[in-house]
């Protein structure tokens, strides 16, 4: 079978052709695009008619080699939608990086109280602009909006109704919002109606594998073959989870512009311990739930390497990390969750802002500042392995790692020498290959992900890095957890 996935990201999309047989699991790029917010009316919005010509072009370029298309699936980043009104977009989503879209977030706190929003939830990240937050302002600030709407729907599934697809809702992508029951799998209507935000609106939720329908010709013509469009796992962190080589000791950490460090669980887990350490659970494939902790990740790395781009500087990870391995490690942190860190200023510029306010030595030039986040992320990453191991039975004795950060060897060996744990590599582009094994398991090529994993383990190679020089991150760890304090009493 050939499956299409679509993993589009917040600052970039790429297509994948994978071709799956009982016995065999291959995945390869064959299209890739940039994506960014713009700037529309003083708001930061996603370009949805850019993003269906890229999947049309996607979707293209994966039709030439194959023998004929079967499905197509799209992931996404979590917390965004689309509101619509008779199956037309109301306006383009606002960009959860948008300044404004969660203005209302300290009346929702004192509305209901975080706990209260764990319970119902399961979800306690604080530091995300979730999409509970997002209706909430425009229930507040724009009701007219949400009164001409008639359906909301996530941005894997808006995408999925732009190529052709009937609306749907999904549960791994819902999990994001901060309004799903995670015991349930379903909306938690009591809370939406206790903070007055409208449930009417929301999509009858389905795990993955459903089957949306085919890709529209008129939308994406010239194809040799019109395949099916399903759900995969559509938040891109769950298909990722569902792509990795998991082992029952490991935790996962899945490397982007956020990064998700968690374990897989049968059940969620909503205890005190989970509460006080800010752990949520995310829905996943097979009625999984994901424990986790969202770190902000490499968006701090890709805001600086758009602002050197803008200069003219090299920008090339190359050139980048070789200038990063060479500075002196652990000199300046930077708690990449502050509040302080937007896109609406020149990334280096807020990072040595962060450190001068801080009063660090401040980095100096690209390989400085590099170095300085990598050691921050790894630090960060530490420091939430140690919370999550606060709230699980057995404490992760080893990560598994996916995305980007699979590439990045310096990062790799400062996460195993800051966490002191084996870190094995799984697939680089595990949210791709997660995307695809869903949608095989949807078409019955592969009988489980269990099944499936055993496929994608014996596809990629997988290199493991051992821990070198634990005792020398204890002070930085230390450094961050006093700089993460005092962020969060800035909030």
């Amino acid at each position: 079978m050939n499956h299409v996935a679509i993993d589009i990201g917040a600052s970039g999309g790429t297509v994948f052709l994978g071709e799956v047989t009982q016995s065999s699991f291959d995945v390869r790029e064959v299209h890739r695009f940039d994506n960014r917010p713009v700037e529309r009316d003083g708001r930061y919005v996603w370009n949805v008619e850019a993003l269906v010509d890229h999947i049309g072009d996607g979707i293209r370029a994966a039709d030439d080699p194959a023998d004929g298309l079967d499905t197509v699936g799209i992931d996404t980043w979590g917390l965004d939608f689309g509101l619509l009104a008779d199956g037309e977009l109301l306006r383009d989503p606002v960009s959860y990086r948008d300044p404004e879209s969660t203005a209302t977030r300290e009346q929702v706190f004192e509305a209901v109280g975080k706990r209260r929003l764990f319970d119902a939830t399961g979800i306690t990240n604080w530091n995300t602009p979730n999409t509970l937050w997002q209706l909430h302002t425009l229930a507040e600030r724009e009701p007219e909006l949400l009164e001409q709407s008639d359906g909301l729907l996530m941005m894997p599934q808006l995408l999925s109704a732009e190529l052709g697809g009937r609306p749907a809702g999904e549960v791994t992508i819902a999990s994001t919002t901060q309004m799903v029951d995670p015991e349930r799998r379903a909306w938690a209507t009591d809370l939406l109606d206790e903070l007055s935000v409208p449930s009417d609106i929301l999509p009858t939720l389905s795990e993955a594998g459903q089957r949306l329908g085919t890709v529209d010709d008129d939308v994406v013509s010239d194809l040799a073959s019109t395949p099916e469009i399903v759900t995969p796992a559509s938040h891109d962190t769950a298909a990722a989870v569902a792509g990795l080589p998991l082992v029952e000791d490991a935790a996962f950490l899945n490397t982007g512009s956020w990064f998700v460090l968690g374990v897989e669980r049968d059940e969620p887990v909503r205890t005190e311990a989970a509460f006080e350490q800010a752990v949520s659970n995310e829905l996943g494939v097979d009625g999984s739930v994901r424990l986790l902790k969202n770190i902000n990740g490499f968006f701090l790395l890709e805001e600086c390497r758009e602002a050197w781009r803008d200069a003219g500087q090299p920008v090339d990870y190359e050139t980048l990390l070789s200038a990063a391995e060479k500075a002196q490690p652990r000199t300046a942190l930077v708690d990449t969750d502050a509040d302080s860190f937007g896109i609406d200023e020149p990334m280096p510029d807020q990072i040595r802002a962060y450190c001068r306010r801080t009063d660090q030595p401040l980095p100096t030039g690209q390989g400085g500042i590099v170095r300085c986040l990598l050691d921050s992320l790894a630090a960060k990453t530490a420091l939430e392995l140690d919370a999550l191991a606060a709230v699980v039975e057995d404490s992760p004795s080893r990560i598994v790692l996916g995305g980007g950060g699979v590439r990045n060897e310096l990062f790799c060996q400062l996460l195993a020498d800051a966490t002191d744990r084996p870190v094995s590599t799984g697939p680089v582009e595990a949210t791709a290959v997660g995307n695809v094994l869903t949608q095989a398991v949807a078409t019955g090529t592969v009988p489980d992900i269990e099944t499936g994993r055993q496929l994608v383990e014996s596809a990629f190679e997988t290199t493991t890095y051992e821990p070198q020089a634990g005792g020398e991150w204890a002070d930085a760890k230390d450094r961050l957890a006093a700089l993460t304090d005092a962020s969060s009493s800035e909030a």
